[in-house]
């Protein structure tokens, strides 16, 4: 869990300080964006070419090699003479967690009690809740205080216990793992619903980094404050995210997930209008961030139980496509964003945003729902 943490932070840290990294450069924050836009390109590249190599490897040994990767990546990030040097030692760290994720999730396996895999995945994966109450509010003081490279060098101290933790972990490695073929990694865009969901996740994640990289940047140049108090913006999300988390389950239970999901998007596709209006004042952002994480960690989670309802015998290879996903929307949702807000503005950002969560609820809504009620009236 706290290995997990360590890679949400990093990977969500950069946003509250994109203005202090980019005047340390004396360049643009659409120029430091491209570090965000490389931690996501590497992450999906990572997640479909490596992580299907951690059984051959070993969990544990390919846990503690791209953990070691991304101390290093860290450390260059802190010490980054240019925001060139920045934007390679992302792309490092973003290699890193394609392989990190995927391994810790599996190891959840190896050290649950018998009965207990699904209890002790969703602590490792509630390390995604601890970044964003914690690690990312904390990262953002600790740049106001000594400067933004101390973040990334507190994230390679934490980073570095973590491995010490992790040398403990179980090994498990495939006797005869099957040779990886691109056909073989590539079959779940065949199978029922995935294409349909794979889609409204990379509209999701696009619409998400996009905001969420230069929302930060909006509220500062508006309000004139400070990277620690923008940085609990991300506190209000996890708040909302670990609240859903704890108390979503009777809803989802109420409507049936494919019913949940399309109305989940929905409501982010109108968070992102009401966060227009409500840039001008702080407490405006942080109430509608809470609504905008506890909506997303339902997004989330039906669209991981959806997928892997979609085939259960290649459940792996069917969730590495949605991760390799999920980052190439971090990526190319950053890199349109960027020119959107810097030519733009950031109310053609939430605009465009907004309709793009509503054209994949709408779709889903469809696909999960229409598309199924009127195949079973033509059979009867």
């Amino acid at each position: 869990m706290f290995a997990v943490s360590v890679v949400g932070s990093n990977g969500l840290a950069l946003s509250p300080i994109l203005s202090d990294v980019a005047h340390s450069f004396s360049t643009s924050p659409l120029t430091i964006s491209t570090a965000i836009s490389a931690y996501g390109a590497a992450t999906a590249a990572s997640a479909f070419f490596l992580a299907a190599r951690i059984d051959r490897i070993g969990i544990r040994r390919s846990l503690l090699g791209a953990m070691a990767a991304l101390i290093a990546a860290l450390i260059l990030s802190a010490c980054a003479p240019h925001w060139i040097v920045l934007t390679l030692a992302q792309g490092l760290a973003g290699a890193a967690a394609g392989v990190i994720l995927p391994a810790a999730y599996g190891s959840a396996s190896l050290i649950a009690a018998p009965g207990q895999e699904a209890r002790t995945l969703g602590r490792v994966i509630a390390g995604w809740s601890v970044s964003l109450v914690a690690g990312v509010p904390l990262s953002a003081l600790i740049s106001d205080a000594v400067g933004w490279r101390a973040t990334y060098g507190a994230l390679a101290l934490c980073a570095l216990i973590a491995v010490l933790g992790l040398r403990k972990l179980p090994e498990r490695r495939a006797a005869n793992p099957q040779p990886l073929r691109l056909s073989r990694l590539l079959a779940p865009l065949s199978y029922r619903d995935v294409p349909a969901l794979l889609l409204g996740c990379l509209a999701f994640s696009s619409a998400f980094y996009g905001v969420y990289a230069f929302l930060a940047d909006h509220v500062r140049t508006l309000l004139a404050l400070s990277a620690g108090k923008v940085g609990f913006i991300a506190f209000a999300y996890g708040a909302g995210f670990l609240l859903a988390g704890l108390l979503g389950a009777p809803l989802v239970e109420r409507l049936g997930p494919r019913r949940a999901l399309p109305l989940a998007l929905g409501v982010i596709a109108l968070v992102y209008l009401g966060l227009l209006p409500a840039a001008h004042a702080l407490a405006a952002v942080l109430g509608i961030a809470v609504v905008w994480g506890a909506a997303s960690q339902l997004s989330l989670n039906l669209l991981v139980l959806l997928l892997s309802r979609a085939r259960p015998e290649e459940r792996g290879a069917v969730l590495g496509l949605n991760t390799c996903t999920t980052y190439l929307g971090a990526s190319l949702g950053t890199a349109i964003a960027g020119t959107l807000y810097t030519h733009a503005g950031f109310e053609a950002l939430g605009l465009c945003a907004a309709a793009l969560l509503a054209a994949a609820a709408l779709g889903l809504q469809w696909r999960l729902n229409g598309a199924r009620k009127a195949a079973a009236r033509a059979t009867a």
